[in-house]
């Protein structure tokens, strides 16, 4: 039999920019992150607001307390945070000693990056609620821009030490201590932290930046040493600051052989990029800074590292909350701006990425991804034409880069541009001295766009050449055999590379998907029908995933079940040809729409 052609299930419709930005490494099991939450008890109201309360006020209501506080909720669950803070402080103004609504006014002015207003209303959320988590923190913070040490550490004694309390108290200890010169005491703060389980990577990653903050730099030298054993876990920054203290010391040799490591894992990390490219140039290590030298920068570097942990989505808002304060610390701190506007992508406020992005030293580090970032937040804005000329002109400041061109064919392939993403993939390909593993995503994703613009011939050998590169790549395993299964070639050989594909990604609903259309294409309908109600079960809103389901049911003759399904893929938007396709099957059936 001759089946319906289909489009393809999953490799290319949601294939996505990948982020390039560098992380320190240390995850945090978001269900720890809640135990220690559950420690910050709820703050005490005079009238509790409830957030379910209908947004349709009596008018009586609109200029009051009530009515503003509802605006602020409604603002921050958006995460317009300036809207919101205006609307607390509205709310505060009638009902100043309201702890929730302080509270919200205090958070939303720091996730709106006004810092030290935030810092003005911390004390007295503190006084309504002595175990407000990021209340405390603000002020630890201050005290520490203030140099101040012995308020941040009169806070800590005086306050809770349960929940996110216990992680985050050895912080403000610790360098409050480096603050004051004490090293034993500023050692022995840290050190409980290495006790948390939750925080564990946090304290590796402080503990050898906090000896070399104190000028004990052999002992420092010994922890790098130890944790540079196991290169694979140890964060970019962490590596950079190994690699200033093997500098200093004159053992440059030995700096660029760790990053060098460090590279070959991460070659795309532009920290680990920098640091080599500083390792190579002319040696100055007399004025070559730590990565941490004071107490201030120290806390900053604490309040980055945690909003690691957190995690960019699973954080939520704790994540830019640290950051913010981070910032404040250390307004250089481009890795922990670059962090914020990563954030701000990656919920749309396209905006608010460009401002952050805007502020990251263009011939810092991280100055030619800002750029790039800025270019790609423009596109999505819907200023397409403007974005192009950014990547363009960025590219041409960087003529050894491939990386802007890359960008570009992404934008234009995240919009079905085929032949423009195809001619930009070729261009950045032309910048690559040598192909090496890590390049097998620029073949992949040009591969995509060939056979996208249908000139498969043109497709294969660049989907080829990626596994070449990259054997047990998931995507390109599935891409190449799902093609080769739709066009009825090379099945058997296909279907091997789709099941190494589920094997690699089993909750992967495209790719289970493949599967079962490759069973499909066999005639191994049973088969088939088993492993697309799994990809439904993965990814029951995709319509071509739906449809091929239908197809299924309707050979092994559950035609009720395949017209239901069918009758789904129609309401879940499928594009023009799926639609006229699924609907003639709802007409006259499978079997005469195949043949025709």
């Amino acid at each position: 039999m001759q089946p319906v052609p289909m489009q393809h299930a999953g490799p290319s419709a949601r294939f996505r920019l990948p982020r390039r930005i560098s992380r320190l490494g240390m995850p945090l099991a978001m269900a720890g992150l809640a135990l220690l939450l559950a420690g910050c008890a709820k703050p005490p109201s005079q009238r509790v607001y409830s957030d379910s309360t209908p947004y349709q006020l009596p008018p009586q209501e609109v200029d009051s307390a009530y009515g503003h506080f509802l605006a602020a909720r409604h603002a921050r669950l958006n995460r317009d945070y300036v809207a919101a803070a205006a609307y607390y402080q509205r709310a505060m103004a009638l009902d100043p000693n309201n702890a929730q609504v302080v509270q919200g006014a205090f958070l939303s002015l720091l996730a709106a990056g006004n810092t030290p207003k935030a810092m003005e209303l911390a004390p007295a959320l503190l006084v309504l609620n002595p175990n407000d988590h990021m209340a405390r923190m603000a002020i630890a913070s201050n005290a520490i821009l203030r140099r101040d040490y012995d308020a941040a550490l009169a806070m800590v004694a005086s306050g809770p030490q349960g929940g996110i309390h216990g992680a985050f108290n050895p912080l403000i200890a610790a360098w409050a201590e480096v603050g004051k010169g004490n090293a034993d005491a500023a050692k022995a703060a840290l050190a409980r932290l290495d006790r948390n389980p939750l925080f564990g990577g946090v304290h590796d990653h402080l503990k050898p930046l906090l000896l070399e903050a104190l000028g004990l730099s052999n002992e420092a030298l010994a922890v790098y040493a130890a944790a540079a054993e196991t290169p694979e876990r140890v964060g970019a920054r962490q590596t950079d600051g190994y690699a200033r203290l093997l500098q200093r010391m004159g053992r440059t040799e030995e700096a660029r052989a760790l990053v060098q490591r460090s590279l070959d894992l991460s070659p795309e990390n532009a920290t680990l990029q920098a640091a080599m490219k500083r390792l190579l140039g002319p040696q100055n290590a007399t004025t070559l800074a730590p990565l941490v030298g004071n107490a201030q920068d120290g806390f900053a570097e604490s309040l980055y590292a945690a909003a690691n942990a957190f995690g960019r989505n699973d954080g939520g808002e704790l994540t830019e909350l640290h950051l913010q304060l981070a910032l404040t610390l250390r307004p250089d701190m481009d890795d922990a701006r670059v962090l914020l506007g990563d954030i701000y992508e990656s919920r749309k406020h396209w905006q608010r990425a460009i401002d952050t992005y805007a502020k990251v030293n263009p011939q810092g580090v991280y100055g030619e991804m800002a750029q790039t970032r800025i270019a790609v937040s423009t596109y999505e804005m819907g200023e397409r034409e403007a974005a192009v000329r950014m990547l363009r002109r960025t590219a041409a400041a960087n003529p050894d880069d491939y990386r802007p061109l890359l960008t570009l064919g992404d934008l234009y392939r995240q919009s079905e541009m085929w032949v423009e993403a195809a001619r930009e993939y070729t261009a950045a390909l032309e910048r690559v001295p040598q192909l090496e593993q890590r390049h097998w995503f620029i073949l992949f994703a040009r591969g995509i766009a060939y056979e996208r613009s249908k000139q498969w011939p043109k497709a294969e050998p660049d989907m080829q050449k990626a596994l070449e590169l990259q054997p047990e790549q998931p995507m390109v395993l599935n891409y190449l055999g799902y093609t080769w299964v739709d066009m009825g070639r090379n099945i058997d050989v296909a279907t091997d590379m789709i099941k190494r594909a589920v094997a690699l990604r089993p909750n992967d609903g495209a790719i289970v998907d493949s599967l079962g259309w490759a069973y499909y294409r066999l005639g191994r309908y049973p088969e088939a029908v088993v492993n697309l109600e799994r990809a439904v079960e993965l990814k029951g809103s995709d319509p071509v995933i739906t449809d091929h389901l239908g197809d299924a049911y309707w050979k092994v003759g559950r035609r009720a079940e395949a017209q239901f399904q069918w009758r789904r893929a129609l309401g879940l938007k499928p594009d023009a040809e799926l639609e006229q396709q699924v609907k003639r099957k709802l007409e006259v059936g499978l079997d005469p729409v195949a043949a025709k």
